[in-house]
C-alpha cells in the first residue's frame, strides 16, 4: 500500500513537473505621438515634444525598421501649429543611445520641399535609441524626440 502510494505520488509530481505555464502577457509598446501627428513607421516607440518647440515634427525612416551598421535615411517633416509646412530651416539629427554613451553621431538635413528635411545616418547598435530632431526658422526652434528600437 505504501509503495502504491509513493507511486501515485511520483506519477503526480511528474505530471505537474511536465506542464507549461504560459508566460504573462507583456503589453506591447504603443506608437504615441503628439495629437494628430502620424510618424508612419513601425520603429517608433514613443515621440516626445518639447515643451517650448515652435514647430510639430514627425519622422520617417528608409528602411521603416533600421539596422545597426547600415544606412539610414531619416525624412523629418517640419510644420508649424496650424499645419504649414515650414521651409527654410535650419535642421539638424543627433542619434543618441540612452542607456551608453556611443560618442556624437549627428548630421545635418538638407530641404526636400514642403516642410521636408532629408539627411542619412547610421547607428552603431541595436537597441533603443533617441532621434533628437532640432529645427530652426525664423528665429524660433522646435525640438521632438522619437524613440526607435534598431534591429541587430
Amino acid at each position: 500500500m505504501r509503495t502504491s502510494l509513493v507511486l501515485v505520488a511520483c506519477i503526480c509530481l511528474g505530471l505537474g513537473c511536465n506542464t507549461k505555464k504560459s508566460a504573462p502577457e507583456r503589453a506591447q509598446p504603443q506608437h504615441t505621438a503628439t495629437p494628430g501627428e502620424s510618424t508612419g513607421n513601425s520603429a517608433i516607440v514613443a515621440v516626445e515634444r518639447a515643451k517650448d518647440s515652435a514647430f510639430n515634427m514627425s519622422l520617417e525612416t528608409d528602411p521603416a525598421q533600421p539596422r545597426f551598421g547600415r544606412k539610414t535615411r531619416f525624412t523629418v517633416k517640419v510644420t508649424n501649429p496650424s499645419g504649414a509646412p515650414v521651409d527654410a530651416a535650419q535642421a539638424h539629427v543627433s542619434l543618441v543611445m540612452p542607456l551608453m554613451d556611443m560618442g556624437k553621431n549627428e548630421f545635418e538635413l538638407k530641404p526636400a520641399g514642403d516642410g521636408l528635411y532629408q539627411g542619412t545616418g547610421e547607428f552603431t547598435m541595436g537597441g533603443e535609441w533617441e532621434v533628437v530632431t532640432t529645427a530652426a526658422a525664423n528665429g524660433m526652434t522646435g525640438k521632438y524626440t522619437f524613440n526607435i528600437k534598431v534591429a541587430e
